[in-house]
């Protein structure tokens, strides 16, 4: 079976990621995956790309204007008929409105899209438009797959299939050994009591009120220090934010890196302070690696974490919240440990890509006419 899996990727965030290691798995299975990557004509080359690349995996670069580009979804579907390809599988809302909204009788090939989760967290702008458009074309697509339980009661559709995402079970599976530590943050995190964050720069992870927390913590844990990788439009909103409150010297954010989860054993605790998460990848390389869990009960991470078993569990938007789950990791060392095992043997039962490409293959199954 041949599958097209179309996105449009903004960096080497968590549905990249896990997109990877699906079709990395996919390959093993004996499928021919091909990685239809969409960006504006002036990209350059996607950190996706390279990745695939490097692992060996099948990408191929379509470049069009941004916006619903009638052409460029022409352009895709005779890439698609000339490679003979089974499936269409759409990860992110640019695929879902081009071939979604597409009559099926000119598209033809089966479509299946993944939702990874919706980013819009309030107001009227662009981005509330395309969700919008997003729900609008899910009610066309064969087959809707969310990536945890919770996105059902988002998501009211009759052809609703969950697929938990998943890694590989070997940590260093995809890792590239030429790719060293940066020392300067290894000197910083080995500097204090470090909290490690992972995520585009946007107001929808929450960063601000991590902030907020630190601040809260500094006065009476002066050890304490905070690490964001990733990078994205709010830098300068939260550059303003950290000197307001005083911080300079206790957050690196040092930009976007495409290892960025090798640097998780670094941190004391991982923090995610999202607003709103579907499943987020980082979430199960922090149980892998084995430090110790606090986020926010968005999306599927309470599912994940057993309900605080294998983490802290807090409320999203909440400072204080979040300052007392932080001055629990620190105060409760033994019991973070304890949450560590959990999560570990949870991801090992059932988070591993074996299992997702596994599920994903029925799904293709069954969007596929019989002959």
């Amino acid at each position: 079976m041949k599958i097209l899996h179309i996105i449009d990727s903004g960096g080497l965030y968590g549905a990249e990621i896990v997109l990877l290691n699906l079709v990395a798995e996919q390959v093993k299975q004996g499928m021919k995956p091909i990685i239809a990557s969409i960006g504006d004509p002036c990209c350059g080359e996607k950190p996706l790309e390279v990745e695939a690349r490097r692992r060996g995996l099948r990408v191929e670069a379509f470049r069009m204007r941004p916006g619903p580009n009638i052409a460029g979804a022409f352009e895709l579907l005779r890439f698609a008929r000339r490679e003979e390809v089974d499936i269409l599988h759409s990860h992110g809302y640019k695929g879902n409105i081009l071939f979604g909204l597409m009559p099926k009788f000119f598209r033809r090939i089966p479509l299946v899209s993944t939702l990874h989760g919706w980013t819009w967290t309030g107001g009227w702008d662009r981005m509330r438009l395309y969700e919008w458009l997003d729900r609008l074309s899910l009610r066309f697509i064969d087959r809707v797959v969310v990536v945890n339980g919770a996105m059902r009661e988002k998501v009211k559709l009759k052809r609703l299939h969950v697929v938990n995402n998943g890694i590989p079970a070997d940590a260093t599976d995809a890792k590239n050994a030429t790719d060293p530590i940066d020392p300067a943050i290894a000197a910083f995190c080995n500097g204090g009591f470090t909290i490690g964050a992972i995520g585009r720069l946007s107001p929808e992870k929450g960063f601000n009120i991590l902030l907020e927390a630190l601040r809260e913590v500094a006065d009476s844990k002066p050890e304490v220090r905070l690490v964001i990788l990733g990078e994205g439009d709010e830098r300068g909103t939260l550059e303003a934010q950290i000197k307001r409150l005083g911080l300079e010297g206790r957050v690196m954010m040092p930009g976007y890196l495409p290892d960025a989860r090798y640097y998780l054993p670094l941190f004391r605790v991982f923090a995610l302070s999202s607003l709103t998460e579907g499943l987020p990848i980082v979430i199960l390389e922090a149980m892998q690696s084995g430090v110790p869990i606090l986020a926010t009960k968005v999306g599927g991470i309470p599912e994940v974490l057993n309900n605080g078993e294998a983490g802290i569990l807090r409320e999203p938007g909440s400072c204080k919240t979040l300052t007392e789950g932080i001055m629990e990791c620190i105060d409760s060392p033994e019991t973070a440990g304890q949450r560590v095992e959990v999560a570990r043997q949870r991801l090992t039962e059932h988070y591993s890509s074996q299992v997702m490409a596994e599920k994903y293959q029925e799904i293709y199954l069954s969007a596929v006419p019989p002959f």
